[in-house]
């Protein structure tokens, strides 16, 4: 599959999972492994790459789960899926480097965990985040679109990954909404991902979402505008390599200045260079 707006033809219908599930600790047990399957069953209904029994290919999925605890203490559901993919879903994953696997760590505010009540809602997850691979490879940028709206950080995050090794140019503005999205991974994904699918023209928007008191911010910021070029970008660059105060984000500023310079050496800097304390 080529890495472009195009993918690969999908299956002929949902395919069918063939599962094979384990429990750590107090959760193996006679009976326990026929209820596992039965809670798959439930949840494969909402999927849609996926059915008990469906029509496209089979594939052999193992489902592992089991009861940790945070570094506070704070019990978690632990819930791993992993899917082998056919030959043809191999091909179109390993394009843009996914793994057909989803990891999930569920823990409540009541710092609880009930296996009948928790495992369907981690089973469920792990299966959105499956989709979302799956969507990623094989589908039209339409498609691909709504997942970068999800309520599920960890969706979007695998949409914005998905949409950079694609070159989805044509979800710029839709990547550039997720600039001030109240999930920073997401945020500061989503200045990388518009670094490589964007242009000159998303600078000043990088700009104004930028939280340079986080260095990490900061860090990817510079290097989104390294790539996007352009008079705003340049123009930053140039401020922040001569007034930044601390000398690693200096350094970086100026790393990424001589990328830039690099790719549009006959550029001409901005007039008004812009400060970008915050």
């Amino acid at each position: 599959m080529a890495c472009g707006n195009n993918a690969d033809s999908s299956p002929a219908g949902p395919y069918g999972l063939r599962l094979d599930a384990r429990g750590a600790g107090s959760y193996e047990g006679r009976g326990q492994a026929a209820w596992v399957r039965d809670v798959l069953s439930s949840q494969l209904e909402r999927a849609r790459w996926f059915r008990e029994a469906g029509d496209g290919p089979e594939l052999s999925a193992r489902l592992s789960y089991e009861e940790r605890r945070s570094e506070d203490g704070v019990p978690l559901l632990r819930v791993t899926l992993v899917v082998e993919p056919d030959a043809d879903l191999a091909t179109a994953l390993d394009a843009i480097d996914l793994a057909l696997d989803a990891h999930v760590e569920l823990e409540r505010r009541d710092r609880t965990i009930d296996l009948r009540r928790d495992l369907p809602i981690a089973v469920e997850r792990a299966l959105a985040l499956l989709d979302a691979k799956i969507t990623i490879a094989r589908s039209s940028v339409d498609d691909v679109a709504p997942l970068l709206d999800d309520d599920d950080p960890e969706v979007v995050l695998i949409a914005l990954d998905g949409v950079e090794r694609r070159r989805l140019h044509a979800l710029d503005d839709r990547v550039h909404a997720l600039l001030d999205h109240d999930e920073e991974r997401v945020a500061m994904r989503a200045v990388e991902c518009l670094g490589v699918i964007g242009g000159p023209e998303h600078a000043p928007a990088l700009l104004r979402a930028a939280r340079l008191a986080d260095r990490a911010h900061a860090y990817r910021l510079y290097e989104a505008l390294a790539k996007l070029g352009g008079q705003h970008a340049r123009g930053f660059l140039e401020f922040a390599a001569r007034n930044e105060d601390d000398p690693e984000l200096a350094t970086r500023a100026e790393q990424a200045l001589a990328q830039l310079v690099a790719q549009e050496p006959s550029a001409v800097l901005d007039p008004v260079a812009r400060g970008h304390r915050q």
